[in-house]
């Protein structure tokens, strides 16, 4: 049975053109805005990346060939990493992804479902014309926003400084790095978008979901180095989440992969497939939130 209220007009106002999730970004993106951490976290990053371009500066008025020697001296100590070169990116990642990709995602993102369904605020938004799809969709293109703000922006920051300050001839040595540090970022940002928003949905409790995520990391990160040491399998490090960004990084910048590290496409696969498991299972459960009334 259908109940209509007496003084109900139907609205003949204009509408907007914008798509149904675009408040849901925006109300995310605010919330981002407003939280503390989010924007420490984004600031000292930045920042870090800033301090790295005042030092190539620096370093190349007072030291023009700089470039030159340290390649020099890598190849005499037996460390070719001290060369400006993509290598050189992917140990970035040791400042700029890894201390701060899920540190930050944690603080921000398990807070958001969490709270929706604390607030039971998910059955306001699909009395709307708001899917679960475009819900997910709303919240994730946010969510990997603060994310890419936090990690890829940095690290693009200290590559345009390495590219004013150096010669034309560094240039071909480091080209692919935007397009390698995007493509990998982006998938790792989105995947863990999804991750922290489907294990949100365990608990209505933040910090409930914060907990499983780091016994997740942490206890497949050991899984994965057992697994290795017992069978002498490779593959089975695969396992680990964090062996996999390193080694997703690594093939985007196109470095060639050690022999102890996984296969590019099996750590690829593990990503792609933990991303869709957790979007079928987000978007399942979302779904039974519509049934309501």
């Amino acid at each position: 049975m259908v109940f209509r209220a007496g003084s109900y007009t139907r609205y003949e106002g204009p509408r907007s053109t914008k798509p149904a999730w675009w408040p849901l970004l925006t109300a995310t993106t605010k919330r981002g805005r407003r939280s503390v951490w989010v924007r420490w976290i984004t600031i000292f990053s930045i920042l870090m990346a800033l301090g790295m371009m005042v030092f190539f500066y620096v370093l190349n008025k007072v030291i023009p060939d700089w470039r030159e020697i340290a390649r020099d001296t890598g190849e005499r100590i037996g460390k070719p990493n001290l060369a400006v070169d993509a290598s050189f990116y992917r140990n970035l990642l040791a400042i700029f992804v890894y201390p701060i990709l899920l540190p930050l995602s944690l603080i921000f993102g398990s807070e958001l479902v969490a709270s929706d369904l604390r607030t039971n605020a998910l059955e306001s938004y699909f009395s709307r014309p708001i899917t679960p799809l475009g819900y997910i969709f709303g919240r994730t293109l946010a969510y990997t926003g603060f994310l890419l703000a936090a990690t890829l922006v940095p690290l693009l920051i200290v590559w345009c400084s390495d590219i004013l300050t150096a010669p034309a001839s560094h240039f071909h040595e480091v080209a692919n790095v935007p397009f390698g540090l995007a493509l990998a970022l982006t998938l790792v940002s989105v995947v863990v978008a999804l991750m922290v928003q489907a294990t949100a949905t365990f608990t209505r409790n933040a910090y409930g979901a914060n907990i499983v995520l780091g016994v997740f990391f942490v206890f497949f990160a050991a899984l994965g180095a057992a697994l290795h040491e017992s069978s002498h399998k490779v593959s089975m490090l695969a396992i680990s989440f964090l062996t996999d960004v390193f080694v997703i990084c690594t093939a985007s910048l196109g470095i060639p992969l050690d022999d102890d590290l996984p296969s590019a496409g099996l750590a690829f696969g593990v990503v792609i497939g933990l991303g869709v498991l957790c979007f079928l299972y987000l978007w399942r459960t979302l779904k039974r939130r519509v049934l309501v009334g």
